[in-house]
């Protein structure tokens, strides 16, 4: 196997798009998105012959003090098949990293222990390792009929109550608003105002596309959401919403509007994107009830590691114990968030 890099937005969007395990995580704005955090995208195929085994969208950052790097392939790499990832990653390499970490969007049953693979070490998900996904092929009516009936009822009750709209850039002032006010109600992180802007534009890009969608009650945003498409999905990345006018169910309208445009562009999986692994007990359980009445196929994201270095036992600690001190300041618990 040998690896070629590809420096061709459109190209690259081609060829991610083109393997059934695959993510916008992995598309080219993406990459974009993660230089405002001090990341270095790569983006290579993996070829055997000439025929592409699979592509990799590796984001790159030096440890500090250090000659070694921390290597990164968010939800990738894209793959024809999970068992091809023990081969891809020894073809990768670590790109001067202390290990390359791999977490695959292959969307295997959450009741069922992912597989191991020789070389690779089991490692914990950097983006949310859980999720749940709605088939869209069925339809409105058969996703409503799926919902749990107070979800069901709500939903109704939402379409009627509030006006949905599906917006671009000129409604992120909404939006973040929104988003800031439930960040601060739940005590959760979040990057620069800069960093979504940053999203909505550079995940409009060939063959995908960001958008927001609002959800209003006689002119007021009452919940909000930003969304990427790429490669047959919709992914729910961010959204918040009021705590004004409960009776208008604004955060059902919201998604309501974003499924019906799914839809409506042909999109076959829509990603609620991140619930708990533990839902009891975890800071997300709220987050985590209003999700699971949606239905859909609750499913996990294994992620791996290929260790090129004798750090990378000393640095993955490090890294648990910076992130169990981030969780304890911000919210004093340890525990993580989808934990």
């Amino acid at each position: 196997m040998r690896v070629q890099e590809v420096q061709d937005p459109k190209a690259w969007n081609e060829a991610v798009s083109a393997f059934p395990i695959t993510s916008a995580l992995q598309s080219w704005g993406w990459g974009e998105v993660k230089r405002l955090s001090g990341w270095r995208p790569v983006r290579v195929l993996v070829l055997e012959g000439s025929e592409a085994v699979a592509a990799a969208q590796v984001l790159l950052r030096p440890l500090p003090g250090t000659p070694f790097a921390l290597a990164y392939a968010p939800r990738g790499p894209a793959l024809g098949r999970l068992s091809d990832l023990p081969r891809v990653a020894r073809a990768l390499g670590g790109f001067g990293g202390v290990y390359l970490h791999l977490e695959p969007e292959v969307g295997l049953p959450s009741e069922e222990p992912p597989p191991a693979f020789s070389g690779l070490f089991p490692a914990e998900p950097i983006q949310p390792g859980y999720t749940l996904w709605l088939d869209l092929t069925r339809g409105e009516e058969a996703l409503l009929r799926g919902m749990k009936e107070m979800h069901r009822r709500n939903a109704r009750l939402a379409l009627k109550r509030t006006q949905v709209f599906v917006e671009g850039e000129e409604a992120f002032s909404e939006f973040f608003r929104l988003f800031e006010e439930t960040n601060r109600r739940a005590r959760l992180l979040q990057h620069s105002e800069d960093y979504y802007r940053a999203v909505l534009k550079e995940m409009n890009q060939p063959l995908g596309e960001a958008f927001l969608v609002v959800a209003r009650k006689e002119g007021e945003a009452l919940a909000a959401g930003l969304f990427v498409g790429f490669a047959g999905k919709v992914d729910y990345l961010y959204g918040g919403s009021s705590r004004a006018h409960p009776e208008a169910k604004a955060p059902m309208g919201m998604h309501m509007g974003a499924i019906r445009y799914a839809l409506e562009r042909g999109y076959r999986i829509y990603d609620l994107w991140g619930v708990p692994r533990r839902p009891e007990g975890s800071h997300a359980e709220g987050i985590h009830r209003f999700k699971e009445g949606f239905g859909g196929s609750r499913v996990q994201f294994p992620a791996y590691a290929l260790p090129t270095s004798w750090l990378y036992h000393p640095v993955k600690a490090l890294l648990r114990l910076r992130k169990t001190w981030v969780n304890l300041r911000v919210r004093g618990n340890p525990r993580d968030v989808l934990g």
